[in-house]
């Protein structure tokens, strides 16, 4: 945490026209965001190794395509 908010310093420092009261939504994207996204993460591995709730089910066949009708080469 201390590197990146150093890093968003040295940034915020470089750039002159920034807005200084942005750097207070680092602290809310570190122990927010990546928190929400640990739980998709973690849900979704669980998930992919249980398997699928629902199957590819079943498509019927129409036979509707006609052959003779080609697009011209």
């Amino acid at each position: 945490m201390a590197v990146d908010l150093a890093a968003a310093v040295l940034a915020f420092a470089m750039e002159k026209k920034e807005q200084w009261s942005l750097l207070w939504w680092l602290v809310l994207q570190r122990f927010g965001y990546r928190q929400l996204m640990y739980y998709v993460v973690v849900r979704s591995v669980s998930t992919a190794l249980r398997g699928p709730a629902v199957g590819w089910g079943r498509q019927e066949r129409k036979a509707t395509v006609n052959a003779a009708e080609e697009a011209p080469r």
